[in-house]
């Protein structure tokens, strides 16, 4: 269960990570499209983990491991994603362990998010500013190290605590706090929901096939889809590892007991139980 709640921390950070950079493609983190980005990606938040041993190290490896090797152009784009993104992430990381920043979270990521406003412009353009803004390295952090916020005692993966609008220069001060309260609000009931779905995707899977032994490989293999959204048998075969055709018919068991759906032969199998949640914040 802490690998897919792990896993499922690392598909929502990809995706704000996507939508901080505003990369338009590759919503799936373990499909072919956006390798470079999504490779710069991993490396950048391996890379800024407080502890190589947490759930979250071991998410970012699984991905690794699933994932299709790059081809060179993509291997050296990576690194120069990475390169880019390695200083900026440091300088953000020095603002946001400084020790005079206030207590209350809130405060603290409104005079975060201030002080790494870079200009109050680009070319008369209050907007522009926005496009090289570093919300995506806040983000990554509140994943990675999230201690660095003070949100919770135990420190857990929020990812989505800013986004871009909050370094248009237009803003004013009280427009920021109002949207910084809602966003981590929002990060935080996230979390906690997923918290809650994982057990409750274990149970269902347990009263679907009472026969089957905890270690059992399709209760891995829905696991791994109910994190990931969507697996191919291919993807589903590095994974476990075994064969494909191994891999296809443990999704195809799942698609037989309702928890996958297949909207055709050449399609991935995708998740078919969501199980809702929801806490009254």
């Amino acid at each position: 269960m802490r690998e897919c709640l792990a896993l499922r921390a690392l598909v929502r950070a990809w995706s704000q990570y996507r939508e901080d950079r505003a990369i338009a493609i590759g919503e799936n983190l373990i499909g072919a499209e956006c390798a470079a980005e999504r490779d710069a990606f991993l490396a950048l938040l391996a890379a800024s983990l407080p502890d190589r041993r947490s759930d979250l190290a071991g998410a970012i490896r699984r991905v690794q491991q699933i994932a299709i090797r790059p081809l060179a152009a993509e291997a050296a784009a990576t690194v120069a994603l990475v390169d880019a993104g390695t200083e900026e992430l440091a300088s953000v990381r020095e603002v946001a362990a400084s020790p005079k920043l206030p207590g209350d979270p809130a405060t603290r990521l409104l005079t975060i998010v201030r002080v790494l406003r870079r200009s109050a412009d680009v070319d008369s353009d209050a907007l522009s500013v926005t496009a090289t803004s570093p919300c995506w390295a806040i983000n990554l952090l509140a994943v990675a190290d999230p201690a660095l916020f003070g949100l919770s005692p135990h420190p857990l993966p929020f990812p989505g605590l800013v986004r871009r609008r909050l370094f248009r220069s237009d803003r004013d001060l009280d427009r920021d706090r109002d949207d910084i309260a809602d966003f981590v609000l929002e990060a935080l009931h996230e979390t906690l929901c997923d918290i809650a779905r994982v057990p409750r995707a274990v149970v269902a899977f347990g009263e679907a096939f009472p026969g089957l032994r905890v270690n059992s490989r399709l209760l891995d293999t829905w696991l791994l889809l109910f994190a990931f959204g969507s697996m191919t048998p291919a993807q589903l075969a590095r994974a476990l590892p075994c064969t494909k055709a191994g891999a296809g018919k443990l999704l195809n068991d799942l698609k037989i007991g309702h928890f996958a759906v297949r909207h055709g032969s050449l399609e991935p199998y995708v998740t078919a139980i969501q199980f809702p949640v929801s806490f009254t914040m």
